[in-house]
């Protein structure tokens, strides 16, 4: 049997189609993504997360972004957090329809851990009586020792991040190691418009849903170039 060019070109693009195929196939998994403080346990997100994009929308921090493809196909258009955007409004906890970010008040939120490298601080090399992280802590996670060399708390830490943007060393003598985060386990009695509700009142409410939807259609439209 002859081996035409034409055969030679088939193979090619089959064993292209073929791999990306497979590479799709590699990454559908729920692959562990960052999610936004509050979230449930990530099967439990999956299953209630509708890809509404409300608290990516929401977010003024622009700490949110959807997953795409390479995230895996049952994580695309779930929403990503960036951790070091994150500054705990609390406005896609409020935001979420669903109930697959659970209403949590901010003192139960738990994206991380600050670490502090003692070989670089000011305070404990005695190089000065510096007490940024100390001062920034909102959460009472820092203490000092000797009443001078600040000490993480890990219980108290939130992973807010606040200390390591005080933090006068460069490279950051304190930072957020973002290894683990708090998740949710899904009530066992939920019922979409009676959510229960543990944030409190908003502090600036969002716009309601049909304004919502109109901005939301726009920004689509501004991505795909329809609108300018």
């Amino acid at each position: 049997m002859k081996f035409t060019r034409r055969d030679a070109l088939h193979i090619i693009i089959s064993g292209a189609v073929a791999g990306s195929v497979f590479t799709l196939l590699k990454v559908t998994g729920a692959k562990a993504l960052p999610r936004p403080p509050g979230s449930l346990i990530e099967n439990e997100f999956l299953k209630f997360c509708t890809r509404c994009y409300r608290c990516i929308d929401v977010c003024p921090a622009d700490a949110l972004k959807p997953a795409g493809i390479f995230d895996g196909i049952v994580n695309i258009g779930t929403p990503v957090l960036d951790w070091k955007k994150c500054i705990f409004c609390l406005e896609c906890i409020r935001t979420c329809p669903t109930g697959a970010i659970a209403r949590i008040p901010k003192d139960e939120i738990d994206i991380g851990n600050a670490v502090i490298n003692r070989d670089t601080c000011l305070a404990w090399t005695d190089k000065r009586r510096c007490k940024n992280c100390y001062r920034a802590c909102k959460y009472e996670a820092i203490e000092l020792e000797d009443r001078k060399n600040p000490v993480v708390i890990e219980a108290k830490c939130t992973g807010c991040g606040a200390c390591e943007g005080q933090c006068p060393t460069d490279p950051k003598s304190i930072i957020v190691n973002y290894d683990k985060d708090r998740r949710f386990d899904a009530p066992e009695k939920l019922v979409a418009m009676r959510l229960e509700d543990r944030v409190g009142p908003y502090e600036y409410p969002p716009p309601g849903f049909k304004t919502w939807l109109a901005e939301r259609i726009k920004k689509l439209a501004r991505y795909h170039g329809i609108i300018e």
